[in-house]
């Protein structure tokens, strides 16, 4: 099994994903309460920027300071226990795929690949974690698209590259 999942192909910048990471961003989200795509999800990542750009600004007039912001032991211990995912579409804009990329080979350890659209995976959702720990069998992620997740049916399972690629 892989520790982490490589985009290779037809991309800008070949990066390389390491899921064990996850846990301190910011990004993650508890998989048990998600209810789906929604107009909310929008707004909260137009408020993340517009107070990020506001801090940044406070911060180039006055100077930076410590983070006041404290989390409570519930929502330490929380993190150890919890299923968390977090979205695929930031780290395929970081790669940058090329113009002529339309689709991704999602290639699996053991198991044929599968070929999805680039819209398609730009929508799904990468669990990282189980009970608070890493996934280690068939991981190091479960691959879902929203629809799948909702419906609780079973997930993409030991993917180790995602190559980007010309209509197959």
């Amino acid at each position: 099994m892989s520790d982490v999942i490589v985009f290779k192909g037809a991309v800008s910048f070949p990066i390389t994903l390491d899921p064990t990471v996850w846990v301190f961003d910011e990004r993650k989200f508890d998989l048990s309460s998600y209810t789906g795509e929604t107009d909310t999800d929008l707004s909260k990542q137009a408020k993340y920027l517009q107070g990020t750009g506001t801090q940044w600004d406070k911060e180039l007039r006055e100077g930076a300071t410590l983070p006041s912001e404290r989390r409570t032991l519930a929502e330490e211990r929380k993190v150890l226990e919890g299923e968390y995912g977090i979205r695929l579409d930031p780290f395929i804009t970081n790669a940058q795929p090329l113009p002529e990329a339309t689709h991704v080979r999602l290639h699996r350890e053991d198991q044929e690949a599968i070929v999805l659209s680039i819209a398609e995976v730009r929508r799904a959702i990468l669990q990282f974690s189980k009970n608070g720990k890493p996934i280690t069998e068939n991981g190091p992620v479960y691959f879902y698209l929203p629809e799948t997740l909702l419906a609780k049916e079973e997930p993409l399972t030991g993917i180790i590259a995602m190559e980007f690629i010309s209509a197959p």
